[in-house]
């Protein structure tokens, strides 16, 4: 599975200026307002509830703007720190942005990440030295501004470090914890790709971390086939299914998307090319053609499509319906909580789906 982070890249850049191969349209028609207004009528954030949402390529200007609308959000995840060869951890916390998140509320767990480099990471990680480097630059980032806590998103990763990632993050979270600070790692969801799959110890990374957040979509790219849902319903709660035989409920966070994805099939030659759409994206595209979106019982969203010019156009819609449905795994499996992806790319009324503050 190909991280989001890099797929999406360009279209926050732009913002921040900004299933199966066999799936066929969805035939029901019926609408599914009835559901949501029921669903809606029950508390959405229970007690305790994360919600927690990054902030990627922009500036702190630009995430105390997005983060100010996530009125309910009570943890940002800033997109600080990366390995470097030479520095070992590059980048640096905004202390503004810790003064304003916790002036809002809301705890900051910096994001740290690899630049999806297995040769840098094997480089790095797999010497025990190093890892104590690491994880002491961190803790004094960390510490010296008051940041609550971090979350580590390693991805393409080779499959014999896969022992060298759960050991760093256990180097990282003993520098961590006398200073009460959280730990958290991101893994996808479980996949045939042994380097963006393989190479999680999702047991052994839930032994040592404080929070284990699955990212619960990229169905297309990660076994799913082509055409279709970016995340449906039953492909994310197989997922949460199998990560729950690694990792206890109370130390899992189901990360969702604020994207999804128009699919363009040539209807001569069958084709396909797909393109990322952001939920406000998407908005546009349904009002300006007046589309008129039907529910897709199973992947458990909304679907619209259109044929323009011999060109097929199916998109899978990411709105408050399909936001309730991914929040009603976290009730009824018992996880933590909620992660997005990202802040900027949602509509504003979708977080009234999450609810209340605690």
């Amino acid at each position: 599975m190909r991280s989001l982070f890099y797929r999406l890249q360009l279209v926050c850049i732009a913002l921040l200026l900004g299933c199966s191969p066999n799936a066929q349209p969805p035939a029901t028609q019926q609408s599914h307002t009835q559901e949501l207004r029921i669903s809606q009528s029950k508390p959405a954030r229970k007690p305790g509830m994360i919600v927690l949402g990054w902030n990627a390529f922009g500036t702190t200007p630009t995430y105390i703007e997005q983060s100010s609308i996530a009125w309910n959000m009570n943890v940002v995840s800033p997109r600080w720190f990366t390995l470097d060869k030479d520095k070992l951890v590059a980048g640096e916390v905004d202390p503004n942005y810790v003064k304003w998140a916790h002036k809002a509320g809301k705890q900051v767990w910096a994001f740290f990440g690899n630049k999806f480099d297995a040769d840098l990471t094997d480089n790095l990680i797999s010497s025990k030295k190093t890892q104590i480097k690491i994880a002491d630059k961190l803790k004094n980032a960390l510490v010296d501004n008051q940041v609550d806590g971090l979350n580590i998103d390693f991805e393409n990763i080779k499959e014999k470090n896969r022992d060298d990632y759960v050991g760093l993050v256990a180097t990282i979270k003993q520098a961590l914890a006398p200073h009460n600070i959280v730990v958290t790692v991101d893994v996808t969801r479980t996949n045939p790709d042994p380097m963006w799959s393989g190479s999680f110890d999702r047991h052994g990374l839930g032994k040592v971390a404080d929070y284990i957040v699955m990212m619960g979509y990229d169905e297309d790219l990660g076994g799913g086939g082509k055409v279709g849902s970016v995340a449906s319903l039953p492909w994310v709660e197989e997922g949460v299914q199998l990560l729950l035989k690694d990792v206890p409920a109370h130390k899992v966070i189901l990360a969702t998307p604020f994207y999804t994805r128009e699919w363009v099939t040539d209807t001569a030659t069958n084709a396909t090319n797909k393109f990322d759409r952001t939920m406000v994206e998407m908005e546009q595209i349904i009002k300006e053609r007046g589309l008129q979106k039907k529910w897709d019982d199973r992947a458990k969203q909304n679907y619209v499509e259109y044929t323009e010019n011999g060109q097929k156009h199916q998109m899978w819609v990411e709105d408050e319906e399909s936001m309730q449905q991914r929040l009603g795994l976290v009730d009824k499996y018992g996880l933590k909580g909620v992660a997005v992806w990202a802040v900027g790319l949602e509509k504003p009324s979708i977080w009234s789906v999450f609810g209340l503050p605690n």
